[in-house]
């Protein structure tokens, strides 16, 4: 489930050696008589591993500075939305092309329209295991002065099944909803299972947050992707409406994805 092939949790001497060098530079002035320290961040000057390194889960970090790397990212939107167009894509190879594509900022970049969370921190998790039953496209948790907040994601089919002649749902979404669903109920019944998962990624000098112990469903979203733009009528926007108001869940089409990637990209968060 680590994101990259490098791993994280360590450091090179040299890297240690430029983090350390920032820390120093970070202190303004210290009180007098006392062990404060006046601190003026420079996160942003860390060196890639070491920005990795001190968040809590390392290997699973979506790094805020990459989403300066603007023609890069906007290539890699290019690829998806050419990926998108051709007719017989499935949800498995749009998967597959974020994940081997390191193209992770596209699931990302769902957080900065759609959830207030994820500004402060934001981890991204593939086929995220629900024990040994279910298997989860991506998890995404995003950090917020509120705390911790979790987005279960299934991708389903862009191009068959979307949406019927009425605007109603189709086979695609009905199929992921229901797929949440289960998802919903596995996590009323073993949410404090999945410390063990997490205890395994975390970053090592950190305590694991509360909210990934307990179980409040006030912090638990889902988000199911299927279709495009062309798909949804205003009865089918209308019905994403009310799912939202009165349940956590949201669906979305692929062109939504494709509009906040190309809005995230420059951006100084997500």
């Amino acid at each position: 489930m680590k994101l990259y092939k490098r791993d994280y949790k360590t450091l090179t001497n040299e890297e240690y050696a430029d983090w350390q060098s920032l820390r120093e530079q970070e202190v303004v002035r210290q009180l007098d008589n006392s062990s404060v320290e006046i601190r003026r961040s420079l996160f942003c000057k860390y060196p890639k591993a070491a920005r990795h390194f001190t968040s809590l889960f390392p290997n699973n970090y979506l790094d805020i500075i990459e989403l300066k790397d603007e023609v890069r990212l906007n290539k890699l939107v290019d690829k998806f939305l050419s990926l998108l167009n051709d007719s017989n894509v499935s949800e498995r190879r749009l998967l597959n092309f974020i994940n081997q594509e390191s193209a992770y900022f596209i699931i990302g970049s769902i957080l900065s329209k759609y959830f207030t969370f994820g500004h402060h921190d934001a981890f991204l998790f593939p086929e995220f295991p629900l024990g040994t039953t279910y298997k989860v496209d991506y998890l995404l948790i995003g950090n917020s002065s509120d705390g911790w907040n979790f987005v279960f994601v299934e991708l389903e089919s862009p191009n068959k099944n979307i949406t019927i002649a009425d605007g109603e749902l189709g086979l695609a979404f009905r199929k992921g909803l229901n797929q949440i669903s289960n998802w919903d109920a596995w996590l009323d019944a073993n949410f404090p299972t999945l410390r063990e998962v997490f205890e395994k990624y975390k970053n090592q000098s950190e305590l694991l947050p509360s909210e990934f112990t307990m179980l409040d469903k006030s912090r638990i979203y889902y988000v199911v992707i299927a279709g495009r733009r062309n798909d949804f009528s205003d009865k089918t926007y209308r019905k994403r409406r009310k799912r939202s108001r009165n349940a956590a869940e949201l669906i979305l089409h692929y062109d939504n994805v494709l509009d906040t990637a190309r809005n995230v990209i420059g951006r100084d968060t997500y």
